[in-house]
């Protein structure tokens, strides 16, 4: 039995892949070149008591989770075109069907023979 449906292609299941796979990639990145020296650095400071350091490492830390945030979020938003649920494009008005008799419009067309007949 054929779906009612015609198959769609999934181009966002791979646009949605693509920007995962490089937000990873990205995570992965900062976390080895920022999160680990700074973690390190931040438990050598409570270790020997450096107040001010240790708010500054987590100041740093925090500003660049929200930023991480909020392009995860935007990405995704982006991704999957979530604004086409709230902003929906303008449909120009339905037309409605005019439903026409059969018979009568055959009868119409239909050639009257001479009277003669």
């Amino acid at each position: 039995m054929a779906s009612p449906r015609p198959h769609r292609p999934a181009r966002v299941h791979y646009g949605v892949l693509i920007f995962l796979v490089a937000f990873a990639g990205f995570l992965v990145f900062l976390s080895s070149y920022y999160l680990l020296p700074a973690l390190r650095v931040f438990l050598e400071a409570e270790e020997s008591g450096d107040k001010r350091g240790v708010h500054a490492i987590s100041a740093t830390s925090s500003l660049l989770l929200a930023v991480l945030m909020v392009i995860l979020i935007t990405g995704l938003i982006l991704t999957f075109r979530i604004g086409r649920f709230f902003f929906p494009r303008k449909t120009p008005p339905r037309t409605q069907t005019k439903y026409v008799d059969a018979w009568s419009e055959s009868a119409k067309r239909m050639e009257t023979p001479p009277p003669g007949e």
